[in-house]
């Protein structure tokens, strides 16, 4: 009996054996053949007893065959809100599988929206966003995977076409995240549209004024449904709706507007003064941040409103303050004025130069800083500084210094003073000649305390404290032009013969002296000569011979009418 026992525990023992061996050469079969362990590199049996995603190696390698889409990056804002992006055809996403293997592989939306998955099946992902596209596709993979871990990435955004209505038609490629914004840079700037080039060559008048509408557009969805675009809201708020992305299907409408015919202006103490394009439903606050908002020297709660008053020539003015009335609305042709602040401060300085102990640019305030409170600034007079010497200079703006030499040049038009040619361009040359100087006698400011010479300066005024130069410049028709070392006391004789007499063609009885300061022509019996001064000699001018004739003509015309006269009295005598 015991025997029997032995025999049959030994036929168990073997028919146990056989069964353990022929699972293990199939399981070492099922390895040779798994297409995974090629992929990865791995070969011989598991060390585990059951597989796990035993067919992923399978479905991994039919994902890499179906990838031969490339990648193509488009700009984006910042990280996409998986809640707002909805996904479309042709977006490349990355399917990860972690776990027993661990795969990322590229998939792409098909044409009808949907993702195939092999062992999984499709999944259609069209008009989901991410974050419902990623868990549909996460549950549908789970059910087949459920010990893997699974993500759905969204990898690079997928390309479109759009329809643009409007002077310019045509379709454009944008992307999910591309907004209306970026279209309308591109119209703005196409050069190379034949009807719009077109239409603006043909309707060329002063009058018409047309341009692509920023604020009146409207976009016209897929689903029937139209969203306002407005630019200049959407910079100032940052909403969305204001500039939406694009859709499959989208189409844009730009209208032209001619601005003249809506229109409002917003001026004064603003960033960026100017008239602009009018949307139904505009407040205050939309009108002021459309014009970059308030400037730093405004007064905000000092704002007109002239508003046309029915179809008269006449405006209502309405006073608002910002934070009272920012919802007060604003109608097409309102123009807005905002008041700058009383008294706000102006940067204004002054430079000044010469024989002062620290030179530079000092700071003054408008219409209340003079002369003398720079010179103290300075730090006072060095002991060289010349008084008769000194100058005031005043630099006015280009814009104001045009204008008032042009006003001086229409004036001459009507004095009778200006009769020869030669006094017409005389006059001509001393405009354009202006030297700006501001008559101020610094001897007496400085010396005897003149308040009369205590100038109130303007921004931009330059100061010059020169020092005594010592010397006259002798000019025009001597032996050698050029600076003669001053001597108290010495006449015009003195700094010709210094500067080698009178030339063979000087004009000597008409010497000139030129005071510096006052750039005034004296005779020269009629001045002392002064540190500074110039001499002038001119050259004799030599008359032509018709000239002469002119002048003999002119004489025997006057002595024959005096014969004449003379002789007809005679007779009546």
């Amino acid at each position: 009996m015991s025997k029997i026992k032995v025999i049959l525990l030994l036929l168990l023992i073997v028919f146990f054996a056989a069964d353990s061996y022929s699972q293990f050469k199939s399981k070492e079969k099922d390895s040779e053949e798994d297409p995974m362990n090629k992929i990865l590199g791995r070969s011989g049996t598991s060390n585990t007893g059951t597989s796990i995603n035993a067919d992923a190696p399978d479905l991994f390698s039919q994902l890499e065959s179906q990838n031969t889409f490339k990648t193509k990056t488009v700009p984006i804002e910042g990280a996409i809100d998986a809640d707002k992006y909805f996904v479309g055809p042709n977006d490349l996403f990355t399917l990860g599988l972690y776990g027993y293997i661990n795969q990322q592989v590229p998939i792409v939306v098909s044409p009808v929206g949907s993702v195939i998955i092999p062992t999984v099946g499709e999944v259609i992902v069209d008009g989901l966003s991410l974050n419902e596209a990623s868990a549909k596709v996460i549950s549908a993979v789970k059910k087949r995977y459920y010990s893997s871990d699974v993500s759905f990435t969204l990898n690079t955004p997928r390309t479109f076409l759009i329809k643009v209505s409007g002077l310019t038609q045509g379709t454009f490629e944008v992307s999910p995240v591309t907004r209306v914004s970026e279209i309308l840079k591109v119209l703005i700037f196409d050069t190379l549209n034949t009807s719009r080039v077109y239409y603006e060559k043909t309707n060329e008048r002063e009058f018409l004024n047309t341009q692509i509408s920023l604020r009146n557009i409207e976009l016209f969805r897929k689903d029937g449904t139209v969203k306002k675009v407005d630019v200049y809201k959407y910079f100032l708020t940052n909403n969305d709706e204001h500039n939406p992305f694009f859709l499959e299907g989208d189409l844009l409408k730009i209208p032209y507007l001619q601005l003249d015919n809506n229109f409002i202006t917003v001026s004064g103490a603003v960033q960026l003064a100017g008239s602009y394009e009018h949307v139904e439903g505009d407040d205050l606050e939309t009108a002021i941040g459309i014009a970059r908002g308030f400037d730093v020297n405004a007064e905000p709660d000092s704002i007109q409103l002239y508003r046309p008053f029915g179809n008269l020539d006449r405006y209502d003015v309405l006073n608002l303050e910002f934070d009272k009335d920012k919802d007060f609305k604003i109608n097409k042709f309102d123009r807005l004025f905002v008041k700058y602040k009383i008294n706000y401060q102006k940067n204004l300085s002054v430079l000044i130069l010469g024989e002062v102990l620290r030179p530079g640019y000092y700071p003054i305030s408008f219409k209340n800083t003079r002369l003398k409170d720079v010179i103290e600034m300075a730090g006072g007079l060095r002991d060289k500084a010349y008084l008769p010497l000194s100058i005031l200079f005043r630099t006015y703006d280009a814009e104001y210094a045009a204008k008032d030499s042009s006003e001086i040049m229409i004036n001459s038009r009507a004095n009778d003073l200006l009769i020869s040619d030669a006094d017409r361009v005389n006059f001509a040359t001393d405009i354009k000649s202006k030297r700006n100087r501001v008559i101020v006698d610094f001897e007496k400011l400085i010396e005897k305390n003149d308040e009369s010479q205590n100038v109130l300066l303007e921004g931009k005024d330059i100061i010059y404290i020169n020092d005594n130069k010592n010397i006259v410049y002798v000019y025009g028709q001597v032996g050698q032009e050029g600076y003669v070392p001053y001597k108290k006391g010495e006449d015009v004789d003195y700094y010709i013969n210094k500067a080698g007499g009178y030339g063979l063609a000087a004009d000597d009885d008409n010497t000139r002296v030129i005071k510096f300061n006052s750039r005034g022509w004296y005779l020269p019996e009629e001045t002392e000569i002064l540190s500074g001064d110039f001499v002038y000699v001119p050259k004799v001018v030599e008359e032509t011979f018709g000239q002469t004739v002119a002048i003999i003509a002119q004489i025997a015309g006057v002595i024959l009418g005096v014969l004449t006269t003379y002789i007809l009295i005679k007779q009546n005598q």
